[in-house]
């Protein structure tokens, strides 16, 4: 993957691997984490939206019999692990809002709350983490890890 610099139009030399020639591309996806030439986050973030929809959607789908706290312990436990969302540090706002909203969206559906609902309400009366303390407390403790 070639990272340009802004604004420049360069012609990069072709590279080759024994005699097969190694093709540029826009992203690259490397441990998990999609990393873009454009060097932002977002395509990282929206595969972290796939992913959370996709396991959320299935904890209420196969355990909508169960207690609420059941249900948020599962939420916690399975969608709220954010693998390297403490590298997001280049993005555009639309995408963390989609995150955020996304985050918010499935603990209304999961506690079966309005979609009118206070999110801040419903967070508060269920000692629930907001989005953005679920972020601050990932990158503490990756912080925290480099320190000991």
């Amino acid at each position: 993957m070639v990272f340009k610099p802004r604004g420049f139009n360069l012609k990069c030399p072709d590279i080759y691997l024994n005699v097969n020639k190694l093709a540029y591309v826009k992203e690259a996806k490397y441990l998990g984490v999609i990393i873009c030439n454009d060097l932002k986050d977002d395509g990282d973030i929206l595969r972290h939206l796939r992913n959370f929809y996709t396991r959320s959607n299935s904890i209420i789908r196969k355990f909508h019999h169960c207690s609420v706290g059941v249900k948020l312990r599962l939420f916690h436990a399975y969608c709220c692990k954010t693998y390297c969302c403490q590298l997001w540090v280049n993005f555009n706002k639309g995408s963390y809002l989609k995150a955020k909203v996304a985050y918010n969206n499935m603990h209304r559906r999961i506690l079966g709350y309005n979609r009118r609902d206070s999110a801040s309400s419903m967070f508060a009366n269920n000692a629930i983490d907001k989005f953005e303390a679920l972020l601050r407390k990932n990158i503490y403790g990756l912080k925290n890890a480099f320190l000991t």
